[in-house]
């Protein structure tokens, strides 16, 4: 997430913290209903009008993405060098 400045990160950095510890405490199955259920609070801020909910899943598919792209390449990456491409 390049464009958040370290400034503004440090406004979330500890909540974020607080909340990843709970999640990490507990079972596969709470920690993913636990997880949406945040997700879903979250995504309450951006619920007034069209233009804010169509924001909210713009920044979603934005994070999804990132994710993507910093974890899951990087593996498939790997997994390519071991057992070859698939084209």
């Amino acid at each position: 997430m390049p464009y958040i400045e370290p400034s503004r990160r440090k406004l979330y950095d500890n909540h974020i913290g607080e909340i990843v510890a709970h999640l990490k405490n507990d079972t596969f199955s709470k920690a993913a209903g636990d997880f949406t259920y945040v997700v879903y609070k979250l995504m309450g801020v951006f619920n007034d009008k069209f233009w804010q909910r169509a924001l909210c899943v713009g920044c979603l598919i934005m994070a999804i993405l990132e994710m993507y792209r910093k974890s899951h390449s990087i593996y498939e990456d790997k997994k390519i060098i071991e057992n070859g491409d698939i084209l």
